[in-house]
């Protein structure tokens, strides 16, 4: 799924574990500037879920984990996972 294409900044966003399967989507394309950018077009179901989990999200940008309240700046084509911690015994 694309979301906003043009010519700006598309962006993977890549769902994992339960994020995944609640809301149907393994990725998206984003243009989107910042993270906080890409969060605000994020499809509503989607934000939705993540409100849900907002207390474990871990967000990584090309694999790095970062603070979402941190406005980091993306680039064409950077990749995006949006996960939570996966337990088990």
């Amino acid at each position: 799924m694309v979301l906003y294409q043009g010519d700006r900044k598309m962006v993977k966003v890549r769902f994992h574990t339960i994020l995944k399967e609640e809301s149907g989507l393994n990725n998206l394309e984003v243009d989107a500037e910042n993270l906080s950018e890409l969060l605000s077009k994020l499809p509503e179901n989607v934000m939705q879920i993540l409100e849900k989990y907002r207390n474990y999200l871990i967000i990584l940008v090309n694999g790095h984990i970062v603070d979402p309240k941190h406005n980091i700046v993306l680039r064409r084509e950077d990749i995006i996972d949006i996960t939570i911690p996966v337990g088990g015994g």
